[in-house]
């Protein structure tokens, strides 16, 4: 996690103290592909090189690490350039997505399509457990507050994890990972601080997981788009508590 420490004044107690904390990095980063430039992106400057291929395939402009033939991160990391196997299109229309960050997108989900996804047997103890490892390794990796932090499971230990100012950018920078480093792993679960949108659910969709679980709360239209998909999702997951809002199936342990 990139941050830099900030000096401040901090009133407490009656008393104003002069404080220093880290503070997380944010940078526009262009993104080129075949040459041209196609948007900025607005992110926590690290893992660029995963954060511009994953964003490429979750929005389903490439379909495997082979469409990539070349990556090139500047050393300021003010640009990415990417190179296709075949030339893509740049879509026409970027749509906004929910949340901080200034996250795009060009998927709509008017008829949304149901992902293929990597099966996993769940139980109560197995969840609170991840969970646990989970916000272990975050206070481990992240030096700053303030910013989203998702990672991959398997269903018995933490894959990878992510952190950035933007929930979609950490799984975008997770499935860039996956084609970069990890082509072979097939990852069952996504753990994440941030809201579930449906953004986010496609997104985790398309990495392939059957459960999503979230520090935080999904939506009306996540909740459904996610029973349509055959995905469990969890939301208010805190130690042993959490809530199941579809697919309940998967619990091993349940009545």
């Amino acid at each position: 996690m990139k941050s830099s420490e900030i000096p401040f004044l901090q009133f407490s107690d009656g008393k104003w103290q002069p404080q220093t904390s880290q503070i997380p990095l944010e940078q526009a980063v262009t993104l080129i592909v075949n040459g041209k430039p196609w948007m900025d992106m607005l992110c926590t400057p690290a893992l660029i090189a995963e954060l511009a291929v994953g964003f490429l395939y979750n929005e389903r402009l490439i379909n495997a690490a082979k469409d990539v033939t070349r990556v090139h991160v500047c050393d300021t990391a003010d640009f990415v350039e990417i190179d296709t196997a075949s030339p893509i299109n740049k879509p026409t229309t970027w749509i906004k997505t929910t949340g901080c960050g200034g996250g795009q997108t060009a998927q709509r989900l008017e008829q949304p399509e149901a992902p293929e996804l990597c099966e996993v047997s769940l139980s109560a103890k197995a969840v609170a457990s991840l969970l646990a490892e989970f916000m272990q390794v975050q206070d481990a990796q992240t030096t700053s507050r303030g910013v989203h932090c998702s990672a991959i499971s398997d269903g018995e230990h933490i894959l990878m994890l992510a952190d950035d100012i933007g929930r979609h950018n950490t799984l975008d920078k997770l499935m860039g990972f996956i084609l970069l480093q990890k082509p072979s792993l097939k990852p069952s679960i996504l753990l994440t601080t941030g809201r579930i949108s449906s953004e986010m659910l496609q997104k985790s969709a398309r990495i392939g997981v059957s459960v999503v679980i979230s520090l935080t709360s999904p939506n009306t239209f996540t909740v459904q788009l996610a029973k349509d998909w055959g995905m469990t999702l969890i939301g208010y997951a805190r130690g042993s508590r959490f809530n199941v809002y579809s697919h309940p199936e998967r619990f091993s342990d349940l009545g």
